[in-house]
């Protein structure tokens, strides 16, 4: 698959372009993941990694925005791995910034799997330490740097949809939501008390790292488990 890229330069997040059209969502490995069903989903832009810490200090710098919790801490200094610690609302704000938003569960999902209904990103294999930043038992104790594995990488050149930190998305939580869910571009509940969480982070275990597994944190959580990547609605322009 030819990879399209876009780099904003304000804050040097890099895009790619995604193009399905439609994929099965969901699985039958557990309740959270049912039922599968058939999604339609416009393409659209979405970071080729996570938001870093250094493309979130350009933002802070630039909005007076406050530094999250732990962004100094030694484990997880290095410019290059992801920002944790964020709410939901300051995941917005950074993507409202670049002109972006947060994806949808559905755009995530079909993000890191394609069309081809793979268990994971990088396909069926079970994880390993050369595909994804997970369980600290075999080594990780803290974040990776980001894109350090690319052979987990996402059928669409995305790097870390598995382990590393869950990320946000921009739709409420719902047990239902699958079973009530549009077929058609859709963006879950209206509302609810807690935000999805996607992708296992690095003290994960295998399970949490499938593409169908689902997640949930209260928005305005500050977990050193949760980062963020940014979607974009296409433009003529892109």
């Amino acid at each position: 698959m030819t990879e399209q890229t876009l780099t904003d330069p304000k804050s040097n997040v890099t895009y790619l372009r995604l193009s399905v059209g439609e994929f099965d969502m969901g699985d039958e490995v557990d309740d959270d993941s049912r039922p599968v069903h058939r999604v339609k989903v416009a393409s659209f832009l979405m970071s080729r990694t996570e938001v870093t810490r250094e493309q979130y200090a350009k933002f802070m710098a630039a909005t007076k925005h406050p530094e999250p919790p732990h962004f100094n801490a030694p484990r997880f200094n290095l410019p290059t791995q992801p920002v944790i610690a964020v709410t939901y609302d300051d995941a917005l704000a950074f993507c409202k910034w670049v002109g972006g938003r947060l994806p949808t569960e559905a755009e995530w999902e079909c993000a890191a799997r394609g069309g081809d209904g793979r268990k994971y990103p990088w396909g069926h294999d079970e994880p390993d330490k050369s595909r994804a930043h997970f369980h600290q038992d075999i080594g990780f104790g803290a974040t990776a740097v980001v894109g350090s594995f690319k052979d987990g990488a996402s059928p669409f050149g995305l790097h870390d949809m598995a382990g590393n930190v869950f990320e946000w998305c921009a739709d409420w939580y719902g047990a239902d939501a699958y079973a009530k869910s549009s077929r058609e571009h859709p963006t879950g509940p209206a509302n609810g008390e807690q935000r999805v969480i996607r992708g296992g982070a690095w003290i994960s275990m295998p399970d949490a790292l499938r593409c169908a597994a689902r997640g949930k944190y209260p928005p305005s959580s500050r977990s050193v488990l949760v980062g963020f990547r940014v979607a974009r609605t296409l433009t003529i322009t892109d």
